[in-house]
């Protein structure tokens, strides 16, 4: 079975909710030149801000993705929404409500297709406590993991409010997909050239696995399970100075965490690289136990070619390409169909 573990959704409920005005001023849908445009209105880092965000018809056309995943010979999709609708900057009860809502719709299409589909959860990280009996509740109804971004609203991953869900996390055994949202330098350095993706995603998921390491969350919480986006975004290649810094600096001990190389293989990486060297480097680095496959499915930075036609997976063993592309999965995420 190949599962695909990086796929986003904006359901269709959802979607029509925020045409029939159900979130008020905050969200609302225009028309794009070549598709729709969610549009949402918030408050970044202390400024108010409205970004405009594409909405290919396959982030919600179940029938095309079914025929997408079959043309590429992925036969599993865990579920997670579209980035930007993890709404960190909106008002908790809002981004709650909304969350309520995509996790029950996500469900449901589970359920609808339990074959093809399962689901990761969204919670208001914004305010921890909150998330926490989200998650809980998503659980229950069967969500087998939960996506959360980088940074919440411009906070790191180490910030000690955010234990509680840490440690929900692991008491639930679920997964946890970090993937990169409000990126540094969104509104500056990286505003050119489609910079705030090509730099800015690998950018911002590189420092929040250095908040993990470093601000000691993995050193608290060593069971938690994390898939990085991207393959870790530029951490598999900065390891070294990473290394080299804590050996000479004090900084990176001040929260107790030891050294750096004791956790980089407790992470999971994607294979959302696009280089065959660069996968090759991370399997011989990380290890295959680690790669898990992903296509970033619908938008166009993602691996949407034929699975087992990822760049650099026919240089591995043929062993290791089936633990990257279903095997490792099926553990993580603890999948016994």
């Amino acid at each position: 079975m190949i599962i695909d573990t990086h796929a986003h959704i904006a359901h269709q409920g959802f979607i029509e909710d925020v045409r029939k005005g159900k979130y008020g001023p905050t969200l609302s849908i225009e028309k794009g030149k070549k598709w729709e445009l969610l549009v949402t209105r918030s408050r970044i880092l202390g400024q108010e801000r409205v970004h405009r965000n594409p909405l290919p018809s396959r982030v919600y056309d179940v029938e095309a993705r079914l025929k997408d995943m079959d043309a590429t010979g992925v036969d599993r999709q865990i579920l997670s929404v579209v980035p930007p609708c993890m709404y960190y900057n909106l008002d908790a009860g809002l981004c709650g409500e909304i969350a309520t809502s995509f996790n029950d719709h996500l469900v449901e299409l589970s359920r609808s297709l339990p074959s093809r589909f399962s689901c990761m959860a969204t919670v208001p990280l914004q305010a921890p406590e909150a998330a926490v009996k989200e998650l809980e509740r998503a659980v229950s109804l069967g969500h087998i993991g939960v996506q959360i971004g980088t940074n919440v609203a411009g906070t790191n991953l180490d910030d000690p409010g955010l234990d509680v869900f840490w440690q929900k996390v692991v008491s639930l055994n679920v997964p946890v997909l970090i993937h990169p949202i409000d990126v540094m330098g969104l509104e500056d350095r990286l505003k050119d050239y489609y910079l705030n993706n090509l730099i800015g995603n690998p950018l911002d998921t590189t420092i929040a696995v250095a908040c993990l390491i470093f601000g000691g969350v993995i050193e608290r919480f060593p069971a938690l399970k994390i898939i990085l986006s991207h393959t870790g975004g530029f951490t598999p290649w900065i390891r070294g100075r990473w290394q080299h810094g804590y050996i000479e600096r004090e900084e990176p001990k001040s929260k107790g965490a030891q050294p750096p190389e004791n956790y980089f293989g407790k992470f999971y990486y994607d294979t959302v690289i696009h280089n065959a060297d660069c996968l090759e480097f991370a399997w011989k680095t990380m290890g295959a136990d680690r790669l898990v496959y992903a296509t970033d499915y619908p938008f166009d930075m993602g691996n949407l070619g034929p699975a087992r036609e990822i760049p650099g997976l026919s240089r591995l063993p043929e062993a290791d390409r089936e633990k990257i592309l279903g095997g490792n999965a099926r553990k993580i995420y603890r999948l016994t169909a």
